[in-house]
């Protein structure tokens, strides 16, 4: 007998476990599915992407739109933890419109699931690592205009996305209206950020959202060392991004890699502007490192052997 209940008190019951989320069933390619909030319908495509919450399927609704749709992943949460996080998602795709952010047009439940659609973009930049003889410091400053815009914009609406890295940013034709075959006129090229699933907002920020070892900043790794984490991960992300730009090849590095300042020796072997724009991006103390995707878009666009602040870094990383 309980002492609860020797003092005429109830006996505590316990806890009731949420139920967990019915398993999901994946739309197939032909499918049609008319949205509850929007009512448009969207013919399902063929699987084009897959990540740590989601599975994403090509799609075109009624407007003859190439769009994406997400179809969110239980991944061992329970229902209400899986709409929550799509909620989540889509609130911030809502506040963080930019014209380099990917757009979301739709967001809906079907099957006891959750589907997020947004414009199709053409395919990651991780894809350009496979052509041929790529250049990569061709593509960098237009890259870098896109994407420094997008972090630009996210920090100054208090936010941090967290996870930049080749998959997550993406290469977008825009339409032209007046010749819409894409096989003959697929548009203008433009570059834009996505998958905002883990950006958080800046008190929020903690080392928990960065999942990809090989891309760890090093204040995640040794806080008391290098710094407290805050915004400057997307800069040091984005730093990344551009060396293997700069190097034309995906690079990955290791925690003792990181922490012994790699990234910023292989960036200072680079030609200006690079090697002065992503040695200060990729510096391993918070303090030191490149303050803001506008300095890092200052630093990377101007000509510095003609303006004359060309110089050698300071000892610090």
């Amino acid at each position: 007998m309980t002492e609860q209940i020797k003092n005429g008190s109830p006996a505590p019951q316990p806890a009731v476990p949420p139920l967990p989320s019915k398993q999901v069933i994946f739309p197939s390619p032909g499918e049609v599915i008319t949205s509850s909030a929007t009512r448009n319908t969207y013919t399902i495509g063929n699987k084009i992407g897959e990540g740590n919450f989601g599975v994403v399927f090509s799609c075109k609704d009624v407007w003859e739109n190439e769009l994406a749709v997400k179809v969110m992943k239980p991944v061992g949460r329970t229902y209400e933890q899986v709409r929550a996080s799509a909620e989540g998602e889509l609130r911030r795709l809502l506040e963080l419109r930019h014209p380099f952010i990917t757009y979301v047009f739709d967001a809906y439940e079907f099957r006891d699931t959750f589907y997020i659609v947004t414009e199709c973009c053409f395919c990651p930049i991780s894809s350009l690592f496979t052509m041929k003889d790529f250049n990569g410091q061709a593509w960098l400053l237009p890259i870098a205009r896109c994407l420094l815009q997008a972090i630009h914009y996210l920090h100054i609406n208090n936010y941090a996305h967290q996870d930049i890295h080749a998959a997550n940013v993406f290469a977008a034709f825009i339409k032209d209206e007046m010749a819409p075959r894409a096989e003959t006129n697929p548009g203008v090229l433009k570059f834009k950020l996505g998958d905002l699933g883990v950006a958080k907002l800046l008190p929020e920020v903690n080392a928990a959202n960065t999942r990809a070892a090989w891309m760890l900043p090093p204040e995640v790794l040794n806080p008391t060392e290098f710094g407290s984490l805050d915004h400057r991960i997307d800069i040091y992300h984005a730093g990344l991004l551009f060396l293997q730009l700069a190097y034309s090849k995906e690079l990955r590095f290791t925690k003792e890699e990181i922490l012994a300042g790699r990234p910023r020796e292989m960036a200072l072997a680079l030609p200006v502007p690079f090697s002065f724009a992503l040695e200060k991006a990729l510096r391993r103390r918070v303090q030191f490192r490149t303050a803001s995707a506008m300095e890092l878009w200052r630093d990377l666009h101007t000509p510095l052997q003609v303006t004359g602040i060309e110089q050698a870094p300071p000892p610090v990383g």
